[in-house]
């Protein structure tokens, strides 16, 4: 299992700015066999530090489902759409799990 985490950062920070581009890119990735496990809008305790607009952690079968989905001509022809919506995104993949329960 691949676990991603994804930092969005808005355009111009207004919070649903690009809420409908991922609706449209994660039910893309929900074809892919992806899962949404959560997203979230942080709280932003510190003006003086750039915060992500939301955090997604997603979920999918492995490497090579994920780079089908980046690759999906669908989502590409959606590029210009993101690109006025969102103006950073940062991805962070891990196949690993660490567990905290023992």
């Amino acid at each position: 299992m691949l676990y991603i985490t994804v930092k969005i950062y808005g355009m111009n920070g207004i919070r649903g700015e690009f809420k409908d581009y991922e609706k449209k890119a994660l039910a893309l990735f929900k074809k892919h066999g992806g899962e949404v496990l959560v997203a979230y809008a942080p709280e932003k305790e510190n003006t003086k530090l750039e915060y992500p607009d939301e955090i997604q952690i997603l979920r999918i079968e492995n490497r090579t489902k994920f780079e089908e989905f980046m690759k999906d001509q669908e989502r590409l022809k959606m590029a210009g759409e993101r690109t006025s919506v969102i103006r950073k995104t940062e991805v962070y993949l891990s196949e690993e799990i660490i567990d905290y329960s023992t």
